[in-house]
């Protein structure tokens, strides 16, 4: 099978750089097996020895980590809301071009986005020119599967639908029984059948998977499934859709390796893991030179950091744990008292405040800049977002518009009526009566994540204030 692979992908490695093998997974909706097929596919891909590059549609911070534990490489989000389309079709091929085949893991259904479908997986998958394989949840059906797949075929002519995987199959007599159906009213190849399998289920809660940075015995399971889908899917099939996709018009781009001049300290461990990496590469390519810490294990800032970039993640899971760790807490305090710049994104927000109250109400002291107390509830706060800036601050001036999404079951309590917030929310809810980014001593503290490669002037703006604080 590796042979057969390589000699495969040998007549595509020796075209054009821009004839990207590529591929887009698709569901019908969340939960129907998009990720599970997707890593499963990347997984045993790599297992082959090819180099394959994963990328998530969409605002997920966890499925990607998914992608890069089976890969060895950084999977990357495209999301047509927070990055111009001409900055997607960059960040695909400048991060395409070493690779062997790309494979894009759709966000809920095909067809689900904003107004007008803007930002769907169908949306991207024409944007990248790419063919779109079907996963289709059949537990429960037969014959109605061909009317699904029809269904999307008829709704969008342009999308270049070539494959279906069946999922939760109960036999083989029932994969037999749908693939006949679908390939005779479709003629779309049917080109995997994934048995229900409970050992492979992976772990959710309450803001959709666990995250690899919690559970490192993840890795098993995903070579379980790796392993799965190599026995259960035509890999060659597969590649043989990923060849059809049609070559790219080459994206101007160009690396940027600017002089390292702030040093930027990335809050990273279990509590604290969403960043985009691409939005991370900008602060790079802006001259900023990151370094880690980790608000659960260290006992201390490091003293050269010129600024703090503390993203989302899951405090509120791993709050006794944060309020244990007492002399980080007191050392991120002392050093936003001296004004060193922060920027913090939902569970950065959270973990400035006083407190965080759990979903079983026990309440944990933070680090206590931001005067208020974070309080867990019932309801999901989820939306993309638009930012209109009314103050000037460390990232944006007044008239900036931002696009970012929130993502969180969290309010913030008792914030006080003279808080300094900098955005009105066009868009979104925001910390309090649709306004966001808290202001306080050096801090910007906001819900909405955004993400810098859509904006490379916030990222410069953020390290020329961090080095005006190394130099005072």
């Amino acid at each position: 099978m590796r042979r057969q692979l390589f000699s495969e992908m040998f007549a595509w490695m020796v075209r054009p750089r821009m004839n990207i093998l590529r591929v887009v997974v698709a569901g019908l909706g969340s939960g129907c097996g998009k990720t599970t097929v997707s890593t499963g596919l990347m997984g045993a891909f790599a297992s082959t020895g090819l180099r394959v590059q994963g990328f998530k549609v969409g605002p997920d911070f966890i499925d990607p980590t998914y992608h890069t534990m089976v890969t060895d490489r950084k999977s990357r989000n495209l999301d047509a809301w927070m990055l111009p389309e001409r900055t997607i079709q960059t960040l695909f091929q400048s991060n395409v071009a070493a690779c062997d085949i790309a494979i894009v893991e759709g966000v809920m259904g095909l067809f689900d986005g904003t107004v007008n479908s803007g930002g769907s997986t169908a949306h991207i998958a024409k944007l990248l020119r790419c063919p779109v394989i079907l996963v289709l949840d059949v537990w429960g059906m037969a014959g109605s599967a061909a009317a699904l797949v029809a269904g999307c075929k008829a709704l969008d002519r342009n999308l270049n639908l070539a494959g279906v995987i069946l999922n939760r199959v109960s036999g083989e007599k029932h994969a037999a029984m749908c693939t006949r159906a679908i390939e005779s009213a479709t003629k779309m190849p049917v080109v995997g059948a994934l048995h229900r399998d409970h050992e492979v289920k992976l772990p959710e809660r309450h803001l959709g998977l666990v995250p690899t940075t919690e559970d490192v015995s993840l890795r098993t399971k995903l070579d379980r499934i790796s392993s799965l889908v190599k026995s259960s899917v035509d890999l060659n099939r597969v590649l043989e859709i990923g060849k059809s996709a049609p070559p790219l018009a080459e994206a101007s781009f160009k690396r940027v390796n600017r002089r390292k001049t702030a040093r930027i300290g990335v809050a990273y461990d279990a509590a604290f893991s969403f960043y985009y990496q691409d939005a991370l590469d900008a602060l790079s390519a802006a001259g900023a030179e990151l370094g880690y810490f980790s608000p659960l294990h260290d006992r201390t800032l490091p003293e050269d950091f010129d600024g703090l970039y503390i993203g989302g993640g899951f405090p509120e899971v791993l709050a006794k744990e944060l309020e244990s760790n007492q002399p980080i807490r007191s050392s991120i305090k002392k050093r936003v008292e001296q004004n060193i710049p922060v920027f913090a994104e939902c569970g950065g927000l959270m973990y400035l405040t006083k407190s965080i109250a759990d979903f079983q109400g026990a309440q944990h002291t933070m680090v206590g800049i931001l005067d208020c107390k974070t309080k867990m509830v019932g309801k999901l706060t989820l939306n993309y977002t638009h930012a209109s800036v009314l103050r000037n601050n460390m990232l944006s001036n007044r008239g900036t518009s931002i696009r970012g999404h929130e993502f969180h079951y969290s309010r913030l309590d008792d914030v006080p009526s003279d808080a300094c917030l900098a955005y009105q929310m066009k868009r979104g809810s925001g910390i309090d009566a649709g306004r966001d980014g808290w202001v306080e001593y050096g801090a910007l503290a906001q819900y909405m994540h955004m993400n810098f490669a859509a904006y490379p002037k916030l990222a410069s703006n953020f390290i020329k204030t961090c080095m005006r604080y190394r130099r005072k």
